[in-house]
């Protein structure tokens, strides 16, 4: 479909018009740094941000794999897309006329780049029906609902256009389809109607609900919410994906909240649509919605766009649901949290109300809101909360696992500043809740402060701040591996005669060797015997031949001893050889192509770009085609 020559001029253009900072903040958050921005790498692992962006230029690099390029490069390496591809995404995107080569070319792109600007005229033709069904006698109760339940005001309705949706089977479909003439394939695409399960033809996905229209960041009709009027489950019920919506990447009331989000620099997230409305009814107009899913690291990199410090403020429900999203929240951005990345922060309304009933609550409701927004606890500061509450601290029981829970939080702290402030406060809440039965004296502070410290200097290592430790403990994690696997091939080779060959077509095949020290001896002395022996004896006497000859080896043979002398676990491996063959192959392989990557990684960081973009070229592809490596023996590794 997009097999066109793009035209020279619309190229330039678009490359002219693009901002890098915009394109690359769809996926990474950005912190300003001097004239650049910061951020994590979104192409390999990191915790230390080392992803730089510089305006000026128009060019991204990351100083710990090499990535670097422009914003048509970082779009074709993020999306995985095509030259081609990118560049009419971006032309879209820029609003940039498309010139081709060829005159059917030009014809065929903007026939595709106008089915998508019809389905953005369905969906606001469909929310001029709705809004106008709201005002008819059908739609009396939902208006009802609106006004007395909701409180919503006449300018609210209409400025989030608010509608209702007919209890018919096909209301909207015959509007859309025999009244307006819609290609019936095109509204189906929008998620308004669907196939019906039984028979030919469409039926209305809304049907006698209230409707709520998503917008996106720019105000366009994207999807719709709608919420249930005569108990039918579920309650809440929103379009499926389409071409213009994805729920885990959209958040509802962006359009009017992105603007108070800048100036305030911070946003509310709620988790209702009535939330987010009655927040903007009361003049609390940066917050936003999730729709039903989690709030996500795309959510919050959206987010972080409007907000200068990133901080982001959730207010989810008190209960047990929502502390538990609240949880995944801080779970799901994790990387971003404890390196500094983003300032999240909790929101939590006492007796378990949510943000809508208690602005309904009492006449300085909005006043108290705005308080709780201000002394809202930072997120490590709700999370210590949540493991101190409820617990009795003079039960020995309760008081170790607070005390667990409290350590490995700390342990993930980056800043060296933050972990001692917070080691003091664990420390005095501790002993604070403990003297409530037992009336402890400063000295059991001191104590639980230095048992705190002890513990995580010797029982915990940091993943996010402690490279060292992190490479050690890596390190010795990957031995353990190597080791396993050299011992299941030898394992199969000395009992197992008819898998030899494959085994020793394998290591070549792959130019593995063995590295552990007692392994690779015994694989000497097998090729040393191998070479003395007859073909006729070579499967009936190798075993026992090659364990005669390292009894004079006391040192390496008692690291053998397991492999002559076998276990029942080690016995019910023999059943099924070439599977474990396999799997172990993959890991020896994929442990030498990760070391070669890390290696590739080394020489980039201490090239300089300008000067040795030859060499730095060569190091970025050969870490490009080992990573596509990687990614096909994955599967290998886990059957």
């Amino acid at each position: 479909m997009r097999n066109i020559s793009l035209h020279p001029d619309t190229i330039a253009e678009i490359k002219d018009k693009v901002e890098l900072v915009d394109v690359v903040s769809d996926y990474v958050v950005l912190q300003k740094k001097g004239q650049d921005l910061l951020g994590l790498c979104p192409f390999h692992d990191e915790k230390t941000p080392s992803f730089s962006v510089s305006p000026s230029k128009q060019l991204y690099y990351c100083f710990g794999c090499g990535a670097g390029g422009g914003a048509i490069k970082f779009l074709m390496e993020i999306n995985k897309q095509s030259f081609k591809d990118v560049v009419l995404d971006l032309a879209s995107r820029y609003q940039v006329p498309i010139k081709t080569l060829a005159e059917e070319d030009q014809q065929k792109i903007q026939k595709q780049i106008s089915t998508g600007e019809q389905l953005y005229e369905i969906l606001a033709v469909a929310t001029s029906f709705y809004q106008h069904s709201l005002a008819q006698e059908e739609g009396t109760n939902a208006l009802k609902y609106l006004k007395d339940q909701r409180n919503l005001s006449s300018d609210n309705i209409e400025k989030f256009k608010l509608g209702y949706a007919p209890d018919g089977w096909d209301t909207l479909y015959h509007y859309l389809v025999e009244v307006k003439h819609y290609p019936v394939t095109l509204v189906e695409q929008t998620g308004l109607i669907r196939k019906r399960t039984k028979g030919e033809g469409y039926i209305d996905y809304f049907r006698n609900r209230l409707m709520i229209p998503i917008q996106d960041a720019n105000g366009k009709i994207i999807a719709f919410g709608a919420r249930s009027l005569d108990g039918n489950e579920p309650k809440y019920l929103n379009s499926p994906d389409t071409p213009l919506f994805s729920k885990s990447q959209t958040l509802y009331g962006l359009n009017f909240a992105k603007k108070t989000i800048a100036q305030e620099d911070k946003v509310i997230v709620v988790e209702g649509y009535f939330d987010a409305i009655a927040l903007h009814e009361n003049g609390v107009s940066n917050a936003v919605a999730v729709l039903g899913t989690a709030l996500t690291q795309k959510h919050i990199k959206l987010l972080s766009r409007y907000s200068e410090s990133k901080t982001i403020i959730v207010n989810f429900d008190a209960d047990i649901a929502g502390v538990k999203a609240t949880e995944r929240v801080i779970k799901e951005v994790e990387s971003l949290v404890y390196s500094g990345q983003i300032n999240l922060k909790v929101l939590t309304i006492p007796n378990g109300k949510d943000a809508d009933e208690f602005l309904k609550s009492s006449p300085d409701s909005i006043t108290k809101y705005r308080e709780l927004i201000k002394n809202s606890p930072l997120w490590l500061d709700w999370e210590i909360e949540q493991i101190i509450n409820n617990r009795n601290l003079q039960n020995s029981s309760d008081y170790n696992l607070a005390f667990q829970s409290i350590l490995k939080l700390l342990t993930k702290i980056s800043n060296e500043s933050t972990k001692d402030f917070y080691l003091t406060r664990c420390a005095e809440t501790l002993s604070t809740k403990r003297s409530q039965y037992s009336g402890l004296n400063s000295q059991e502070f001191k104590s639980i402060r230095q048992n705190l410290q002890f513990s995580l200097k010797k029982n915990y290592h940091n993943p996010y701040n402690n490279k060292k430790s992190s490479k050690v403990d890596g390190k010795s994690s990957q031995n353990k591996e190597v080791e396993k696997a050299e011992f299941l091939l030898l394992l199969i080779y000395l009992h197992c005669p008819d898998y030899r060959e494959i085994i020793v077509n394998e290591l070549d095949d792959k130019d593995l060797v063995f590295s552990i020290k007692y392994y690779r001896f015994l694989w000497q002395e097998i090729n040393l015997v191998l070479e003395n022996l007859t073909e006729n004896n070579t499967h009936n006497n190798l075993l026992i031949t090659v364990q005669e000859n390292i009894v004079s080896h006391p040192d390496l043979a008692e690291k053998l001893t397991n492999i002559f002398h076998l276990s029942e676990n080690d016995e019910q491996i023999l059943f099924q050889p070439a599977d474990y063959i396999q799997r172990q192959i993959a890991l020896l392989q994929t442990i030498k192509l990760e070391k070669y990557n890390q290696y590739c990684q080394q020489q980039m960081s201490q090239l300089n770009q300008e000067k040795d973009l030859i060499k730095m070229t060569y190091y970025y592809e050969e870490f490009k085609a080992t990573e596509a490596k990687l990614y096909e023996l994955n599967p290998q590794r886990i059957q």
